[in-house]
């Protein structure tokens, strides 16, 4: 269900998809727990676990802030080698 901030489980090696239900021109993507490094993807295409392209949280207690750049319903994909708990949200 869209909206923000949405809190997920990743399943390890598997991709979830988070739709913010807007467009946002800054997220927020939160590792809450630190137990394994998050990737994440902004546009059409599935992260890959360390790929060239895919944005990183390491396996700490920690946020980025980024700009997506794309338009519509701002839309994150997600992936780990582990079972981090994630948060995600809208800024601005």
């Amino acid at each position: 269900m869209p909206g923000s901030p949405q809190h997920v489980t990743l399943v390890a090696s598997a991709v979830t998809t988070v739709d913010l239900g807007q467009d946002y021109s800054v997220v927020e993507v939160l590792n809450v727990d630190g137990v394994a490094a998050v990737y994440f993807r902004f546009d059409a295409t599935a992260p890959v676990v360390g790929a060239t392209g895919t944005h990183v949280l390491p396996a700490a207690i920690g946020s980025v802030e980024v700009t997506p750049r794309t338009s519509g319903n701002t839309v994150v994909k997600l992936i780990s080698a582990g079972t981090p708990q994630v948060s995600v949200r809208g800024v601005s």
